[in-house]
């Protein structure tokens, strides 16, 4: 699993370096014992950290397309997108869990995070806009920033420093200042 998962060996150069050692351990039986592995190991590992995800009083999500070569019913040139979920960053217990979806609807972080009652912070993308009460949403001021930025790109250069867009840029700076100052306190205190 780890010369698959972390050094990126297929499973036939793996069957062909074992067979050059000497053991014949064929790509069938290396790829029984993943799927055997993920059900019995893995599975129930996920489940557990879900479970804690959910539990977690803030919550940060974000997703992005990927091109998935042999997907059921697709063509390979179509888009499916790889969810991503995190607790926030004064999490006793960080967490990181990815779910792959054939698509970009809100319907997938809604019944990802069922049972999450918090805060989420997202992107502007409105299939988030789909959550039940009890989950508040907060945005994203890096989002916020870049818009900021590129509608002061669009200004004239002499009406730069006094447009709404400098204003917004140096309110979110501020912000991020603040930000940098409170990360090295400790949450409890």
């Amino acid at each position: 699993m780890a010369q698959k998962f972390v050094l990126g060996t297929p499973l036939y150069r793996q069957e062909q370096d074992w067979k050059a050692r000497g053991i014949l351990l064929s790509r069938q039986t290396m790829s029984n014992w993943l799927v055997a592995c993920s059900e019995r190991y893995v599975k129930p590992l996920l489940a557990v950290m879900h479970q804690q995800l959910v539990e977690q009083p803030v919550l940060h999500a974000d997703e992005t397309p990927l091109q998935v070569l042999h997907e059921p019913g697709k063509a390979p040139q179509s888009k499916s997108y790889m969810w991503l979920y995190r607790t926030g960053a004064c999490s006793r217990h960080p967490l990181v869990l990815f779910d792959d979806q054939p698509d970009r609807k809100g319907q997938h972080p809604r019944d990802y995070l069922a049972g999450f009652q918090g805060y989420l912070q997202t992107d502007g993308y409105s299939g988030y806009n789909q959550f039940p009460p009890g989950i508040t949403r907060g945005g994203c001021w890096a989002h916020a920033w870049r818009t900021f930025e590129e509608a002061l790109q669009a200004q004239p250069p002499k009406r730069r420093k006094s447009s709404p867009a400098a204003e917004g840029k140096r309110f979110c700076d501020r912000l991020f200042g603040i930000k940098a100052d409170l990360k090295a306190l400790d949450p409890d205190t």
